[in-house]
């Protein structure tokens, strides 16, 4: 039996999540273990729906198993949460690790993972000179690494950064690449072929709600009705203005200057615009340039807003996996399967579950107002899903 691992979002899940456990599946004995993002996302935004909703629809479409990937480190850049993942997926005995890219070239992806890593002077040289010529960083990267048209592939950056993190901490996991087809990963295009969770999400903020729940399979989308005529609604960043800017404010340049990913006296600009602004659209439209990008800054408000400081993820980071937090399963066996686990599995909030994914929890429970999706420390009274 091999044990494939999938690090996700599911933001929501759609069709090409569906196809992508397909392919990844490469016999009936296989187990497909996704750790997914729990409340809040890697743009530094709350997930559209709660955990649990996404767990669940990722089991009904093809997962055995659905762990969460802890906060500290999905709401990282591509590295962090790269190699938070496979670290989690590691410690939940994968053999194997299976991502979608808009390549399937995976002697490139290694041979650039292998040049980023290793960062010789040349690199760095030209690196150097494309970021002073005003490049994003991406962009500078990959053009250091004589690889430009990889920076406009969001799955293959991200690939990159999971077979540098394999290459560096678990090198007995085998990588799989299954290639992306349908929309682009940015696109908003809900009518496309395989529209992309961008375009869901831009569906579901216009109200467009039957275009979004299409893209979904229909398993996924009948679950996701449900929720919704049961209350639920789609979370968005900007139901945490007034919380943001009034912590920004109340807690000063110090305060900013402390969360991750702050540096060269970026805290100034941030609580400069904070004073002048009343939602973190117009914040973050003042604070981003091409060194500081929408992402960035995104990811550093949340850390405002959540209280998460550079030390605890520097700590998180240099940390072991302490545990495996399992949302869900397809059958009651599946846990048995994990046996080869290297740390606890648990299926509740208790110790050594961090208490910032409870916080993250009960904050992402402000977006809604029925019961139970608004209810608090939901992560101690929610069951393990089994389908």
């Amino acid at each position: 039996m091999f044990i494939f691992g999938i690090i996700s979002e599911y933001n929501p899940f759609h069709l090409g999540h569906e196809r992508h456990i397909a392919l990844t599946r490469r016999s009936p004995d296989d187990l497909i273990v996704c750790a997914m993002s729990g409340s809040f996302v890697q743009r530094g935004e709350p997930a559209v729906f709660d955990k649990w909703t996404r767990a669940r629809c990722a089991l009904m479409d093809g997962a055995d198993v659905v762990i969460e990937l802890p906060l500290l480190y999905a709401i990282q850049s591509a590295q962090g949460f790269a190699s938070g993942g496979v670290n989690v997926l590691a410690a939940a005995g994968a053999t194997h690790l299976s991502f979608g890219c808009e390549t399937d070239d995976l002697s490139l992806l290694q041979g650039l993972a292998q040049k980023l890593s290793d960062e010789d002077e040349s690199y760095r040289t030209a690196l150097k000179g494309h970021l002073n010529k005003g490049a994003s960083f991406p962009s500078a990267r990959m053009n250091a690494a004589n690889a430009p048209d990889i920076a406009s592939m969001p799955g293959a950056l991200l690939g990159i950064e999971y077979l540098k993190a394999i290459r560096r901490y678990q090198p007995h996991i085998i990588p799989h690449i299954v290639r992306r087809e349908g929309a682009a990963y940015h696109s908003a295009d809900i009518g496309e072929y395989m529209p992309s969770a961008t375009a869901i999400r831009t569906a579901l903020s216009a109200g467009e709600t039957e275009k979004a729940l299409n893209a979904m399979p229909e398993s996924c989308a009948a679950f996701v009705r449900k929720q919704m005529n049961d209350g639920m609604v789609p979370a968005f960043a900007d139901a945490f203005d007034n919380a943001l800017i009034t912590t920004l404010r109340l807690k000063g340049r110090g305060y900013i200057a402390e969360l991750p990913d702050v540096s060269e006296g970026l805290e100034n600009r941030i609580y400069d615009a904070a004073l002048k602004c009343r939602t973190r659209s117009e914040l973050i439209s003042m604070v981003k340039t091409k060194r500081y990008t929408y992402a960035r800054i995104s990811r550093i408000l949340l850390c405002a807003l959540l209280g998460i400081t550079r030390d605890m993820i520097q700590a998180a980071n240099t940390a072991p996996v302490s545990h495996i937090r399992v949302l869900g399963v397809k059958s009651p066996d599946v846990l048995s399967k994990l046996a080869a686990a290297k740390v606890p599995l648990i299926t509740t909030a208790k110790p050594p579950y961090p208490n910032i994914d409870v916080t993250a929890s009960n904050v992402w429970a402000l977006t809604q107002t029925a019961t139970p999706f608004c209810e608090a420390d939901r992560d101690f009274t929610e069951k393990l899903i089994v389908l």
